[in-house]
């Protein structure tokens, strides 16, 4: 039997109580969903250049995480975490311990889904998060990740190896997730620009090329101007 059995089109929003504003700041961001009551939403689009799927937002909060954990691990939610593509727990990576959170899910969820933990603690460096995430990145199926987001303090797109951090991180998970229900975009071909030049003047330009290559001589300048030359004149062909 595929292992794929269930339509995995659920994305799960969670939070501490005290989060709840910035629960809602990160759907209105990430989603351009504006609920503020709404537990599920459904028949949202994500969309890139590639694919384009439907899904629903799953939005809830809690307590107390650990208790939420119990249950969500129980037999009874065996249904809704096989439909679930991902898991987004806003957080104080401070306030919990991810090793008690992520050890526990894993164990659970299919190999599928993916788990992000976004950090609000304006206090929590960067430098913090890549080293969270040099723990969790080996030795699991799924996809774990740390990013950084507050609204006071801009978080930057990308690091200075261009990988991007944020919601921009988070955005890229979402878009390199392997959903199982997606319609390709079509694929847009580039139609060049039409060049014409008379066949006469054509032979002209290449007959000055060729002279005022011999008159360079050998060398870097050369070849430079014999290149620029050919790229130049190949529109034309």
């Amino acid at each position: 039997m595929d292992d794929y059995q269930y339509p995995q089109n659920k994305i799960l929003v969670l939070s501490h109580d005290s989060h709840y504003f910035s629960q809602t700041q990160l759907l209105k961001d990430l989603f351009q969903c504006n609920t503020t009551s709404a537990t599920i939403v459904k028949g949202q689009t994500w969309e890139n250049k590639y694919y384009r799927t439907s899904f629903d937002l799953y939005i809830d909060s809690f307590t107390s995480l650990p208790e939420w954990i119990k249950d969500f691990v129980t037999p009874e939610c065996e249904p809704l975490r096989n439909v679930v593509a991902g898991i987004i727990l806003i957080t104080d990576t401070k306030s919990i311990n991810p090793q008690e959170f992520l050890q526990r899910l894993v164990g659970v969820m299919h190999p599928n889904t993916f788990i992000m933990l976004v950090n609000i603690n304006e206090e929590v460096e960067q430098d913090e998060i890549d080293e969270l995430n040099e723990t969790w990145n080996n030795g699991f199926t799924n996809v774990i990740e740390f990013v950084n987001w507050t609204k006071s303090r801009a978080t930057i797109g990308h690091n200075e190896y261009g990988e991007r951090l944020g919601l921009d991180r988070v955005r890229e998970i979402i878009d390199t997730h392997d959903w199982l229900d997606c319609e390709l975009q079509p694929m847009v071909t580039r139609v060049e620009p039409a060049y014409d030049m008379p066949l006469e003047q054509l032979i002209t330009n290449l007959q000055s090329a060729r002279l005022k290559f011999k008159s360079m001589g050998n060398g870097d300048e050369a070849d430079v101007f014999a290149n620029e030359t050919a790229n130049e004149l190949s529109k034309y062909l």
